[in-house]
């Protein structure tokens, strides 16, 4: 009954189709996709690094790096892994067609990792502790909410070089 109450409030929360901002007339995407993820990411990619893996995430709100950006609540990213580099895409709750704030962490400046299951079957809880850094990622393959064909790929593949760092 929780897993079914959580996975609703998901759906509520993931809004599903794109809305017309009234002040300036633009589109504001609403659903994380592929096209607005390989956009910002390869924007804030490290020169000479080619991403192994891409996914959407969320930012868990109890991270206290997620307050310094001004957020009180969840908020959604980007991931990409490099050979060298955890990136993210910080893109916020409502407008996410736009970088709010970006992490560019050297693996070498990363001091622990830690991944488990979480409370959805395809769910899984990062805890990243690194130099100046700590962050709670919380990574879904959900398909209902999202336009990120690959993310079951990239969840996999971010996940696999992380636990490299354990």
């Amino acid at each position: 009954m929780l897993t079914l109450l959580f996975m609703l409030i998901l759906l509520f929360c993931d809004c599903i189709f794109y809305i017309r901002t009234i002040e300036s007339g633009e589109n504001m995407a609403l659903m994380m996709n592929d096209t607005d993820m390989d956009r910002m990411l390869e924007e804030i990619r490290p020169k000479e690094e080619t991403y192994r893996g891409k996914a959407w995430g969320t930012i868990l709100a109890e991270t206290a790096e997620v307050l310094t950006l001004g957020a009180f609540s969840n908020t959604y990213c980007y991931l990409g892994v490099s050979e060298h580099y955890l990136v993210i895409a910080i893109v916020g709750t409502l407008n996410i067609d736009r970088i709010k704030d970006k992490v560019c962490l050297p693996f070498e400046e990363i001091e622990s990792v830690s991944i488990k299951r979480g409370i959805i079957p395809s769910q899984r809880i990062i805890k990243i502790k690194g130099k100046d850094i700590k962050l709670k990622i919380s990574l879904v393959n959900n398909h209902f909410t999202t336009k990120v064909k690959n993310q079951k790929e990239g969840m996999k593949e971010i996940i696999t070089v992380l636990e490299k760092l354990k």
